[in-house]
């Protein structure tokens, strides 16, 4: 077996890491760095994948793209007593799924056009006051959900964690999140574990 994780600095490819050193996987890390001037992702990813994007994950051979599809690749290979995802069936397989696709979709994209509206200095557009309520709707959905519940996806640690926290992360260095947020409490409870230390030792090398 034979397992490289192509990742990319301050991207979301600190998860599929992260995830990588909670299953205690055997893998290769090979750095790309974003383009000084762009901010873009350089031509290397493009040869080894046509959407030349990080992360992208080798398993021996095979490419896969997108956080996601590499994070459910990697719990039906590595995970088999379903600690890190539920087993299908289980009571809480729903809401794993759902959050684990929202960190993709519903909660990430507001956060991410906001990013480029900034980058365009179209912070005063139309578009940025209706992303700001999109955002404010995704943080109150989850806020609401971490009243109820320690983790994403109930009582215990799994990869919705993993997926929810480089958005939340994010959005906490930016100020977005308030001090009595219960976000605050789930962001302490998901980085004292040692694999996202183990995650942070090796992406701050970056």
């Amino acid at each position: 077996m034979s397992l490289t994780l192509h990742h990319l600095n301050l991207s979301r490819s600190e998860r599929i890491v992260w995830l990588l050193e909670e299953l205690g996987v055997d893998y290769q890390l090979e750095r790309h760095s974003r383009d000084v001037q762009t901010r873009l992702a350089p031509e290397a990813l493009s040869r080894l994948h046509p959407l030349g994007k990080a992360p992208l994950l080798e398993d021996d051979g095979q490419v896969i793209a997108e956080s996601g599809a590499i994070a459910q690749h990697l719990l039906e290979k590595f995970d088999p007593d379903h600690t890190l995802h539920p087993a299908p069936g289980a009571a809480n397989r729903a809401v794993f799924l759902e959050w684990i696709h929202a960190a993709e979709g519903a909660v990430f994209l507001p956060f991410l056009m906001n990013t480029y509206l900034e980058a365009t200095g179209l912070t005063d557009s139309l578009l940025a006051g209706y992303m700001a309520g999109e955002r404010a709707k995704a943080l109150a959905a989850v806020e609401a959900h971490l009243t109820q519940n320690a983790f994403f996806a109930g009582d215990a640690f799994t990869a919705a964690d993993i997926m929810m926290g480089f958005q939340l992360e994010s959005a906490d260095k930016r100020g977005a999140i308030d001090p009595d947020s219960p976000v605050k409490t789930w962001l302490a409870r998901i980085q004292d574990r040692p694999a996202w230390h183990a995650m942070r030792r090796i992406t701050t090398a970056d």
